[in-house]
């Protein structure tokens, strides 16, 4: 995982939720919610962020969708 890749985070309130990563030390994810990341690079400033053990922290995978409509105009 890297810095702005999004994750899914296990939390106790909300159960699971999409974050954005910030930073990474260790066993510790730092992650903030896709708001404040765009808000963090439109004001340039670090966003405030809050630290996740690893273990509670899964990467998000790109599903593709293989039904597409095709035009034939």
């Amino acid at each position: 995982m890297k810095t702005g890749d999004l994750v899914l985070a296990q939390t106790f309130s909300e159960g699971q939720v999409t974050r954005r990563v910030v930073e990474k030390e260790g066993d510790t994810i730092y992650i903030c919610t896709e708001e404040e990341w765009l808000s963090a690079q439109k004001e340039h400033r670090e966003p405030l962020c809050v630290g996740f053990n690893s273990r509670y922290i899964a990467p998000v995978t790109a599903k593709r969708s293989y039904h597409h409509s095709v035009s034939n105009a």
